[in-house]
């Protein structure tokens, strides 16, 4: 007798308007990171892929633009998001992106995806803003 492989399917086809929503907090959100300082004590709780992940779904908006008025890369943009946060930033950042793109595991669902559902589904306007904690004085 064969056995069947089970397979599951996303429960919600998100809408242009809110994966929209999404990005323009994501980007958001960095810019204010991006320009803040080490010192006030912000701490990265989630998965370094996760926050590498992020890096790269804001570079690719090209929102992000350094003091010159420059397209921000994907590598400073991981390096300053890095430093706030304090988290030991990757040797090779692409291939974490990579890797994280490529990755089969049922049980880590795509972040985009994780955070639609918590703004749609659990209603939580900011999912990024979970994951960041300040250090007690």
């Amino acid at each position: 007798m064969k056995r069947a492989k089970t397979m599951m399917k996303t429960t919600h086809l998100w809408s242009q308007e809110d994966e929209e929503q999404l990005i323009r907090k994501l980007v958001n959100n960095f810019c204010d990171l991006i320009n803040r300082s080490e010192e006030e004590g912000l701490y990265w709780t989630g998965l370094k892929c996760d926050l590498i992940e992020l890096a790269h779904i804001v570079w690719e908006t090209g929102q992000l633009t350094d003091q010159q008025g420059r397209l921000m890369d994907f590598q400073s943009i991981v390096w300053h998001i890095c430093r706030v946060l304090h988290v030991r930033v990757p040797c090779n950042p692409s291939s974490v992106v990579s890797s994280v793109r490529a990755r089969k595991n049922v049980r880590v669902g795509p972040l985009r995806e994780r955070y639609l559902q918590l703004i749609v589904d659990a209603k939580i306007q900011d999912p990024m803003r979970l994951e960041i904690r300040r250090r007690r004085r």
